[in-house]
């Protein structure tokens, strides 16, 4: 069900490093009054606590994952007056597993785009190899843009973006490998 969670009420602290429907040996309760430095684990000295602790862990857990927001994401707004620049970092984007931590994979953005002219940067973990090209999918339209500078932040300045309800796929293509930016800054100037 989780992997790293906890929840704390008055003095007791229930804590998880568990996988899928765990028991409640897989955890942790600690008076965190008397033990502030979490050395001396409960669970068996107070089974009920840490029962009752993981029953109202398991119902906020169960409400998080069933909220409408995280079943039915709605789109990142781009570009509105309220909001600009927009950065859209990989703990945001959809697509492979892990896309936090690796480089060499396929991520994207559900975005609501307001029309106008942006300039988009788009930052890398390390500095790519010159002669690529840096591709930005927004829908069916296609930018394209020769990298000749070896950096970690490519710019495509003054890009237009119709108004559209769409995908942002970016990526770094050098020979047969595509880069996913760490981050992407959509900053609209008109």
């Amino acid at each position: 069900m989780y992997n790293n969670i906890a929840l704390q009420k008055g003095p007791y602290k229930l804590a998880g490093h568990t996988n899928y429907n765990p028991t409640i040996s897989s955890f942790e309760l600690f008076n965190i009054l008397q033990d502030p430095y979490e050395q001396n684990n409960l669970v068996d000295e107070n089974p009920e606590m840490a029962k009752a602790l993981k029953g109202q862990l398991d119902s906020i857990y169960s409400e998080l994952i069933n909220s409408e927001n995280i079943k039915n994401q709605p789109r990142i707004g781009v570009g509105s007056e309220y909001e600009n620049p927009v950065f859209l970092n990989r703990n945001d984007a959809g697509g492979d597993r892990g896309i936090w931590a690796q480089e060499d994979v396929y991520g994207k953005w559900r975005v609501d785009i307001s029309e106008g002219n942006y300039d988009i940067t788009f930052k890398f973990i390390e500095p790519v190899k010159t002669g690529g090209q840096m591709v930005l999918e927004t829908g069916a339209v296609i930018h394209q843009f020769k990298n000749t500078d070896k950096s970690d932040y490519i710019v495509m300045e003054n890009v237009y973006l119709p108004a559209m309800e769409c995908d942002i796929i970016p990526f770094y293509q050098v020979k047969q490998k595509r880069i996913l930016p760490f981050w992407v800054k959509l900053d609209k100037k008109d």
